[in-house]
C-alpha cells in the first residue's frame, strides 16, 4: 500500500506540473497572439497608405529632375510621411557618375524639408542599362560601434555573443549574450538567443514579448540546464530614445563628457524560470554620448575589489578618447591587466557613440519648384 501510494503522488505530482505548464503555455500563446495582431495592424496601416493619391507629387519630382537635366524614366512615391519617406526612382544609367547621392537626394532634401537619402541603389552601366534608386529619411542621429572581446584563457571561441540589427525605422539594436560557462555549448547557447532574438524584433514583435519568448523556448527545449544572459538596447535614431532590457546581465554606462551614467536592471538569465517579468529601463542620449553594454567577464573580472561599479565607472571616466573601438579595446586590456594578463572568464564589451547624421551634399534648390504637398490618408 505504501508504494501504491508512492506512485499515486508522484503521478499527481506531475499532472500538476503538467497543468501548470499548459496554462504558462496559453498565457505565452496568448501574449504572441497579441504581438503578432500588433504586427498585422502596423500593416493594415502601411496598405491604407497605398490608398494615397500621389499623382501630382510624382510629376512635381519629375518635373524638378528635368529641370536639372536629368531623364526619369519613372517615378513612384510610397510614403510621403515626415521621417518615413519612401520614393523609388528609375532613370538611364548615370554610368558611376552617382547622381543619385550628388542630385537626387539633394533636391529633394530641398522640397521635401527633411534630409534624403540613398538607401538602395542598382546601377546598369552596360548599353540602355538603367539606374533604380530607393531614397528615404535621413535618421536625425548615425551611430559609430566598437567591439572588442577575448575567450577565456586565450581561446579562440568564446561564449559571448554580440549582434548588432538594423530593424529598420530608423531603430537598431545592440545586443550581448552570455551563455553558461565557456566554450562551444556556451556559444551556442548565446548565438541560439540571439538569432531568436533577432527574428522577433525584425518580425515587429516588441522587446518585452521577444525576450519572454526567448525566454520560454530556452526554459522548454530541454530538460538540461540551458541559459544566458541577455543585454539588449533598442535605439531610435529619430529621437535618441533607448529602451534597456536587461535579462541577467551587467550594468550598462553612458559616458557624457566626464559624467559617467549607470544603467541597472535586475532579472534572472533566460531559460531558468518558465515566466519572467520584462523590466524596460528608458534614457535619452545626446550627440557624443558613449553607450558601454558589457558582459560579466569584463565587469566581474575585478575580484579583489569590492565595488565594482565605482571601480568601472572611475575606468570609464579616466577614458580621454571618444572613439567607440579605441574605448572597447582600451577597456578590455585594462581589464586583462588587472590579472596580469590571464583572461579569467569570457569577455566582451560593445561600444556605440551617437552623433548627429550630416548630410554629405548641401540641397539642391530648384527654380520655382514649391515644397511638395504631403496628403492625408484616403479612408
Amino acid at each position: 500500500m505504501f508504494t501504491v501510494m508512492e506512485q499515486e503522488f508522484e503521478r499527481e505530482q506531475s499532472f500538476e506540473q503538467l497543468k501548470r505548464q499548459v496554462r504558462e503555455s496559453r498565457k505565452l500563446v496568448a501574449d504572441q497572439l497579441s504581438g503578432v495582431s500588433r504586427v498585422m495592424s502596423d500593416f493594415a496601416r502601411e496598405i491604407q497608405r497605398e490608398g494615397m493619391e500621389l499623382t501630382l507629387q510624382e510629376k512635381q519630382v519629375s518635373q524638378a529632375l528635368e529641370g536639372l537635366g536629368l531623364s526619369v524614366r519613372r517615378v513612384e512615391i510610397h510614403n510621403l510621411e515626415e521621417g518615413k519617406v519612401d520614393i523609388e526612382i528609375s532613370q538611364p544609367t548615370c554610368y558611376g557618375r552617382d547622381e543619385c547621392a550628388k542630385i537626387v537626394a539633394p533636391m529633394l532634401t530641398e522640397i521635401l524639408g527633411e534630409n534624403i537619402v540613398v538607401r538602395e541603389r542598382h546601377c546598369e552601366p552596360q548599353k540602355d542599362g538603367a539606374c533604380r534608386m530607393c531614397l528615404a529619411s535621413a535618421k536625425a542621429f548615425d551611430i559609430d560601434i566598437g567591439v572588442a572581446g577575448a575567450a577565456k584563457d586565450g581561446k579562440l571561441l568564446s561564449g559571448d555573443s554580440f549582434r548588432t540589427m538594423d530593424l529598420g525605422n530608423s531603430k537598431m539594436a545592440l545586443a550581448i549574450s552570455d551563455g553558461m560557462g565557456n566554450g562551444e555549448r556556451a556559444y551556442l547557447e548565446s548565438q541560439s538567443a540571439l538569432d531568436m532574438l533577432q527574428q522577433l524584433l525584425r518580425s515587429g514583435i516588441d522587446e518585452k514579448l521577444s525576450i519572454k519568448t526567448v525566454n520560454s523556448v530556452l526554459a522548454l527545449r530541454s530538460t538540461d540546464e540551458m541559459f544566458a544572459t541577455v543585454d539588449l538596447a533598442l535605439i531610435d535614431l529619430q529621437t535618441a530614445h533607448v529602451r534597456f532590457v536587461k535579462i541577467g546581465s551587467t550594468p550598462s554606462f553612458i559616458k557624457r563628457g566626464d559624467d559617467v551614467i549607470t544603467v541597472t536592471a535586475s532579472n534572472l538569465p533566460a531559460g531558468i524560470l518558465e515566466d519572467i517579468e520584462v523590466d524596460v529601463v528608458t534614457r535619452t542620449l545626446k550627440p557624443g554620448d558613449l553607450l558601454i553594454m558589457m558582459s560579466d567577464g569584463i565587469y566581474e573580472a575585478p575580484r579583489h575589489i569590492e565595488n565594482r561599479q565605482v571601480w568601472m565607472k572611475r575606468m570609464i571616466s579616466e577614458l580621454q578618447t571618444a572613439d567607440p573601438q579605441e574605448v572597447a579595446d582600451l577597456l578590455l586590456e585594462r581589464v586583462i591587466r588587472q590579472h596580469s594578463g590571464s583572461i579569467v572568464d569570457d569577455m566582451t564589451v560593445l561600444v556605440a557613440r551617437l552623433d548627429r547624421f550630416v548630410p554629405q551634399w548641401s540641397a539642391i534648390q530648384v527654380h520655382g519648384m514649391p515644397k511638395l504637398e504631403r496628403p492625408r490618408v484616403v479612408s
